[in-house]
């Protein structure tokens, strides 16, 4: 289970950027011709160091001074791997030893900071950005939070975390405080802002609960790397993976830490909501994620690509996506055998592009037409929407050559039983 949230920067001015002419340009000017070299984008009047200052300085009014990183582009020009507190002005001195890396052509800079208070732990990222469309944002904050009952502790094991976090998930005001408390740090932020960039417009998405649904990968992650409960900074960030920056579920605390214990608490959450027959309190199935969000905090469920399934509180509506979670949730991860008898089904039917989602909730197109049947089904009505990412069981997991009249381009015949 996540949180997240958005914040917006629109700055007042900025330098029309032009394109440099080509040589078709430059033969159309000498004929006398006109050529419109705009590229209908804005670059940053302002200094990027300078920005990047104001930036660290209303962390700091926000009384956030825990910083982690610093990088232009790709290039890293602070880090804290080891955990300092307090090196908000580390952040700021190595930004200005290397002030001539912010004069040099970039796409955007990245500030991360933390934060860690009433039980929430928070990663909050700063994308300035170089070039954007009038009416765009300059930067964009956005914030990760965990929820800190909701992990495992040192030396915790396996079946001891797993009652423990169930007792906390019956408490139905565990996810609205947590919300409530996110809401308000947002807001502090939204605050220091205005007052460093008093010209600026500032637009916020308060705080979204959310609870991912794994892939298998991390599945097989989260056992192998058990022993350790800690989200460990990440030496080299995974940026540009499934969800971008300027996405509605952007969490960059998976982009910063390497935490295989999120992807367990994830596997709780929706086992708890999904299926509390397995559990001691009883409650019908859907009773936590209707009285989080009775208590206005619901809680919406998204696959790994960030496609949206929908709110907990109307789980009736996708449940059968779950059903394999149930048994990989009650399985001992530090068991040695555990993965041969917890991922013979999980995800197996899963691809990569599977559209259970609307088009509006960003759900593709590469299933098969109704979204649920076999390509077997839809090859035998005409279909030419599905083709490699949907296959009946006697295709393995992923060809479709059998049943389709043109297979795509994406065949993993040779590769049967992968599932993501």
């Amino acid at each position: 289970m996540r949180l997240t949230a958005q914040t917006r920067l629109t700055l007042s001015a900025g330098e029309e950027v032009f394109r440099r002419p080509s040589f078709w340009d430059k033969f159309k000017t000498f004929v006398g011709s006109d050529v419109d070299l705009r590229t209908g984008e804005i670059s940053l009047a302002q200094n990027a160091l300078a920005l990047t200052e104001q930036v660290q300085q209303a962390f700091k009014l926000a009384k956030i001074t825990n910083a982690v990183s610093l990088a232009v582009d790709t290039d890293i020009v602070y880090q804290d791997l080891h955990d300092k507190a307090d090196d908000a002005d580390l952040l700021l001195e190595a930004a200005r030893r290397h002030a001539s890396r912010f004069t040099q052509p970039f796409d955007i800079i990245r500030i991360v900071f933390e934060w860690q208070g009433s039980g929430l732990e928070v990663l909050i990222e700063a994308i300035v950005r170089s070039k954007f469309k009038p009416g765009e944002p300059a930067v964009i904050l956005s914030y990760g939070a965990r929820i800190s009952a909701l992990r495992p502790a040192d030396g915790e094991d396996t079946d001891k975390a797993k009652a423990r976090i169930g007792q906390e998930l019956s408490d139905v005001n565990l996810v609205p405080v947590a919300k409530t408390t996110l809401d308000s740090l947002v807001g502090r932020v939204e605050g220091a802002l205005s007052r460093m960039f008093v010209a600026a417009q500032v637009e916020t998405d308060h705080a979204d609960v959310n609870v991912r649904k794994p892939s298998g990968q991390e599945v097989r992650d989260m056992a192998g790397n058990w022993q350790n409960h800690n989200a460990d900074l990440r030496s080299t960030p995974s940026w540009g993976g499934s969800g971008g920056w300027n996405t509605r579920y952007y969490d960059p605390w998976s982009t910063y830490y390497y935490d295989p214990m999120d992807t367990f608490v994830n596997m709780m959450v929706i086992d708890a909501i999904m299926h509390p027959h397995h559990h001691h309190w009883g409650w019908d199935p859907g009773y936590l994620g209707s009285s989080w969000s009775a208590y206005g905090a619901p809680v919406t469920f998204v696959d790994y690509h960030g496609h949206v399934y929908g709110t907990a509180d109307h789980y009736t509506d996708f449940h059968h996506h779950f059903n394999d979670v149930g048994s990989v949730s009650q399985n001992d991860f530090s068991s040695a055998s555990w993965d041969d008898s917890a991922l013979s089904s999980y995800d197996a039917n899963q691809s990569s592009f599977d559209s259970y989602a609307t088009p509006d909730a960003g759900g593709g197109t590469w299933d098969c037409a109704d979204g649920t049947a076999s390509a077997a089904t839809d090859s035998a009505t005409g279909s030419s929407a599905d083709c490699s990412f949907d296959c009946a069981a006697a295709d393995c997991s992923w060809d479709c050559s059998s049943d389709c009249a043109s297979d795509c381009s994406s065949d993993c015949s040779s590769d049967c039983g992968g599932s993501d």
